[in-house]
């Protein structure tokens, strides 16, 4: 036993954390034991435990079912969201007062902001908005929660949600996880304040409480340290009012407690950024920056703040002794302060916030995704359109390939040059394909699939379906760039060949791809039926070439112009490159499907479509 003791000693002592790691288990099992024996001793206060696990189980239950709706509700204001502030600002007030959960609408907004649906600047209004939204769960609890008997009113609205969660055909499953929620969350409601009510028969909280800067100062750690904990600032805040309605904690500490429940809001939304594109990562440190610089203003300005609460509460009335309506108004104070900094540099903060975190230097020169990431996979809508660019993202890249190893000249020049300035360079010219394909596609493929794999998960079977469909097209496009690595070795040696007949064949090849690849390009300003008419005119076109090219073998076989082994490499050649373009029209027939996206500027992006390179 004390070789045992010895041992672990000098394992702490090499290293503080191991022994830790290493028990993990044992402490997790105290834990459990010491909660259950804490939360044992007295009814009171396992009273107060059990309407925290119920009313954040409500809180779960209301975000699944809202998140679908709130969801659509915010992509529904996507186009528009970018166009002024006051309309993002709505938006993420009107989409927080739906779902009373800012985490929630500020995680969706990380995952369009990584989509590239909307820039930052849209983002830091939808910020600003979500954050006063937040503030009218704060009223409902205080005006309603401390005065009704809310568990009367919980238990038909589980009733009812339940029996929609059961009836999932109707298709009301949404509004019965809802409705369900809303049932939890007066439930819990009830559970706390009974519980609070009885707490002082086993414990005086008041003993506790502090006065002058060092009580601000402790309860504003409390109240964040607690938001963290509890993830959920409705959670944190219905404590708080409990406590103070039930006499348990004094005005002056719960408003301290409130500073601190808002900046422990950050704390999911943090979370939720760790695998969120650079600009959503900037959003949530900015989250937490101005609510965090907000706080330390009303920490330093203590006083003249609470007195202002105070003024305004006698100004609309709320009675002297209506402590939760008093902190219910401060929580609103708060974020009206930290919105009325915000929201007018709101274009210098995000200038700042680029600078604060700069985009890292990629450790290579390949081509890697610019809109997936994990936090888009997990909302459907967010990650269907974010794979859509990204498809889109690669057929650019096929488009930088194909001029630049198959006809050798830019991309630029191949997509908007006439017939009559189209001069494709000599086979020496032609970049090496293999270099291309290892530079611009393999890792950016790889990630598509990647995706495409997390994000189906948790899809709803339409969606799924809809994303196989993208991931086809970026198979189609990966295929077609396989198709020009084994074209382009039989391409150089034919452009430089001494046999004129055989060159001019491989030109006309390259000015077929070049057609088609134009004609591609054109669609970007065309109309659905215009698009639908090319694509069906190109793919005639192939079926028609194959024929044509036969013929046109046999007569150059027969005039002794070719000899059998080029004869047989044309041909060969030939049916590759009709491979080659049904591939792309394959993808493009997808692509082109797809509605615009918004924020997009110029005759490209008004499909969507990234310019080559």
């Amino acid at each position: 036993m004390a070789d045992w003791l010895a041992l672990g000693r000098q394992d702490w002592q090499a290293r503080p954390f191991r022994w830790l790691v290493r028990q993990r288990g044992w402490l997790l099992a105290l834990v459990v034991v010491g909660g259950l024996w804490l939360l044992g001793s007295h009814p009171s206060l396992r009273q107060v435990a059990a309407g925290i696990a119920i009313f954040l189980f409500g809180m779960f239950f209301l975000e699944q079912g809202f998140g679908h709706i709130a969801s659509s509700q915010l992509r529904m204001g996507l186009r528009r969201v970018t166009a002024r502030a006051w309309q993002a600002w709505l938006l993420g007030l009107g989409a927080t007062v739906l779902t009373q959960s800012s985490a929630l609408v500020l995680l969706l907004t990380l995952s369009f902001i990584s989509a590239g649906l909307i820039n930052l600047l849209a983002g830091i209004s939808i910020l600003a908005g979500a954050s006063l939204g937040t503030t009218t769960g704060g009223w409902l609890l205080a005006s309603l929660g401390m005065t009704l008997e809310l568990g009367t009113y919980g238990q038909p609205l589980l009733v009812l949600g339940m029996l929609l969660i059961s009836l999932p055909r109707w298709g009301g499953r949404p509004m019965g996880m809802a409705l369900s929620g809303a049932g939890f969350l007066l439930l819990g409601i009830a559970e706390i304040n009974q519980g609070f009510a009885h707490l002082s028969d086993w414990v005086a909280l008041s003993r506790w409480q502090l006065s002058g800067w060092q009580g601000v100062i402790l309860y504003a750690l409390l109240g964040m340290a607690m938001t963290l904990v509890i993830q959920s600032s409705h959670g944190a805040l219905l404590l708080v009012l409990a406590a103070v309605n039930a006499g348990q904690v004094s005005y002056d500490n719960a408003l301290a407690l409130v500073i601190g429940i808002n900046v422990g809001a950050s704390g999911p939304v943090l979370l939720g950024a760790v695998n969120a594109s650079l600009d959503g990562k900037r959003l949530a440190l900015l989250d937490l920056l101005f609510k965090g610089v907000t706080a330390l203003l009303c920490l330093c300005l203590f006083v003249p703040v609470t007195g202002l609460n105070d003024a305004l509460a006698d100004l609309v009335g709320v009675p002297p002794l209506a402590y939760p309506l008093r902190l219910a108004l401060f929580h609103t104070l708060f974020n009206l302060l930290a919105i009325g900094w915000l929201l007018p540099c709101r274009a210098g903060v995000a200038r700042l916030m680029v600078r604060l975190w700069p985009a890292p230097e990629l450790p290579d020169d390949k081509v890697h995704a610019r809109y997936l990431d994990p936090v888009s996979a997990a909302h459907p809508l967010a990650a269907e359109q974010a794979l859509g660019k990204e498809v889109r993202h690669l057929l650019s890249q096929y488009q930088e390939v194909s001029a630049q190893g198959l006809l050798g000249i830019p991309v630029k020049e191949m997509l908007a040059s006439d017939k009559a300035q189209f001069q494709p360079a000599s086979g020496h010219a032609l970049a090496p394909m293999q270099e291309l394909y290892q530079k611009r596609v393999k890792q950016l493929f790889g990630e598509i699939l990647t995706f495409g794999a997390l994000c189906k998960e948790g899809l709803a079977p339409q969606q799924r379906e809809q994303v196989e469909i993208l991931l086809g097209a970026a198979r189609n496009l990966s295929e077609a760039v396989r198709l020009a690595r084994s074209l382009q070795a039989n391409w150089v040696s034919a452009l430089e060949s001494d046999n004129l007949v055989l060159q001019r064949q491989y030109r006309l090849m390259q000015e077929r791809l070049w057609h088609t690849n134009r004609e591609l390009e054109r669609l970007v300003t065309a109309s659905a039926t215009e698009r639908e008419a090319t694509l069906a005119l190109l793919a005639e076109r192939i079926g028609l070439a194959s024929r044509r090219d036969r013929e046109d073998m046999e007569l150059l076989i027969r005039g002794h112009q070719l000899a059998p082994l080029q004869a047989a490499t044309l041909m060969n050649d030939s049916q590759t490159l009709r491979r080659l373009l049904r591939q792309l029209i394959k993808a493009c027939r997808v692509l082109y499907a797809l509605p615009a996206l918004p924020g997009s500027s110029g005759t490209t992006a008004q499909s969507g479509l990234p310019a080559g390179g």
